[in-house]
């Protein structure tokens, strides 16, 4: 039996890589360099993104003990 969860796309980062390639297709590479470096911790998950008003916020910052 396949996990329901395995079918769930990541909203996150779908959307993410959106607003990355639309800021770089209008020639705002400084924003589309700074999303795209979010992006990368969101995926390496150091740091969870949610949306408000249809723009990205970091949520949270995950910390590990040192």
């Amino acid at each position: 039996m396949e996990n329901d969860n395995d079918n769930i796309a990541d909203f996150t980062a779908y959307k993410m890589r959106s607003i990355v390639e639309h800021l770089a297709e209008i020639g705002r590479m400084d924003l589309a360099h700074g999303m795209q470096l979010a992006l990368d911790q969101y995926i390496l998950g150091n740091i969870d993104i949610g949306f408000k008003d249809g723009m990205p916020y970091v949520s949270k910052v995950h910390v590990e003990d040192t």
